[in-house]
């Protein structure tokens, strides 16, 4: 959902406190709701708004983990993602079969169109040749 790998996870429960998630056996962690919505707003606050670590901790500090998660509601809100879910997988994948889909009809339009003119390359290659031939054996 968040489009992080495991170790930056990992490293940002090490630095905010906020980040607790659910420790299971293995050492797998399950992330609650609200562990989600932190994690999409410190995601927002460091990668687009460009803070730092130490920006983010004095953020939370001042507006409270209450503005946190409502700034986490909306990025994840902003990416599409509702209840944990993705909520227009199905058009974006739609979407993008129809695009690709176009695009399959679109190159094999083009590839005809270049076929066609390098046919006629050919044939007038070989006509010039033909002709060089015939000249030069008379």
């Amino acid at each position: 959902m968040l489009s992080l790998q495991a170790h930056v996870l990992r490293f940002w429960e090490s630095k905010f406190s906020q980040i607790k998630p659910i420790k299971r056996a293995a050492g797998r962690r399950f992330y609650r709701p609200n562990d989600i919505l932190v994690l999409f707003a410190i995601k927002k606050l460091l990668h687009e708004n460009g803070m730092t670590i130490i920006g983010v901790k004095r953020f939370i500090k001042e507006n409270g983990i209450r503005h946190l998660i409502a700034m986490g509601r909306k990025a994840r809100d902003e990416v599409g993602i509702i209840k944990g879910k993705k909520h227009n997988l199905k058009k974006i994948l739609y979407s993008l079969k129809k695009y690709q889909n176009g695009t399959k009809d679109l190159d094999r339009r083009r590839l005809t169109e270049i076929k066609t003119k390098l046919s006629s390359l050919r044939s007038r290659m070989t006509e010039r040749i033909a002709i060089s031939i015939s000249d030069f054996s008379e």
